[in-house]
């Protein structure tokens, strides 16, 4: 929900992503997904946004998500923007990688541990469901647009708070999976011609905007809005 009143009528636009889409340290009406709503409203754009955000998923629990809940809710012609989760980074090069056999991150539940000793990691796992989610919904004939998400990109140097929070070498490797993660999705938008709006990037120098690594502050969400607000507008008009 966001909040907004909007027409019976109104078209669904599905967010699906992790904590950052979810924001639940964020008033309802102050959520991005909520102001994206009212600026396109003020278009005329008729459209209810639906926050599918869930702290802690990940790339593959989305495409359950994706395929067995949202394809039946707006089913062909329905409109879907997938963020990439961030949820992704402490499980990206581990064994068993997006099946990895925990509470959390195992895409069922219980958690099974797996039985093949094969199963990709890292680039591969990432693009292969990737793949799978922009076929399905190429089938379904859904609207898919994925979407990088932000995060308080900034050096230890620059900024206090990550100072604070991780120790130089943690800084290292959280940016080597970052940019790998980043590598791969641009390799497999440029292949693969999925609509991409690449936010990681429009947002690299605004770390001012988060409260902490990979959240909104109040201000940030009104940011985000606007310019996610603008991307669809420009979209919508193709």
């Amino acid at each position: 929900m966001t909040g907004n009143i909007v027409r019976e009528d109104a078209e669904p636009l599905v967010f699906l992503g992790d904590s950052f889409v979810e924001a639940i340290y964020a008033p309802e009406d102050i959520r991005f997904v909520s102001q994206v709503e009212r600026h396109l409203a003020t278009e005329g754009l008729n459209f209810r946004c639906l926050n599918g955000g869930y702290s802690g998923a990940t790339t593959l629990q989305l495409f359950n998500v994706f395929l067995n809940k949202v394809v039946p809710h707006v089913g062909r012609g329905g409109r879907v923007i997938f963020f990439l989760p961030q949820s992704d980074l402490p499980i990206y090069f581990r064994p068993s990688s997006y099946w990895y056999p925990t509470d959390r991150y195992a895409p069922l539940s219980p958690p099974v541990e797996p039985a093949a000793a094969d199963l990709p990691r890292g680039s591969k796992a990432l693009t292969s469901i990737l793949g799978l989610a922009v076929w399905a919904a190429q089938e379904f004939e859904i609207d898919f647009i994925l979407v990088s998400s932000p995060n308080r990109n900034a050096s230890r140097e620059d900024d206090p708070f990550v100072a604070k929070r991780v120790t130089a070498d943690q800084h290292d490797a959280l940016m080597k999976r970052r940019d790998d993660i980043r590598r791969a999705v641009l390799d497999f938008v440029a292949s693969s011609g999925v609509t991409f709006l690449d936010a990681e990037a429009a947002f690299s120098d605004t770390h001012s905007a988060f409260y902490d690594d990979t959240h909104l502050n109040e201000r940030g969400h009104g940011m985000f809005a606007a310019w996610l607000a603008d991307q669809l507008r420009v979209l919508n008009s193709k």
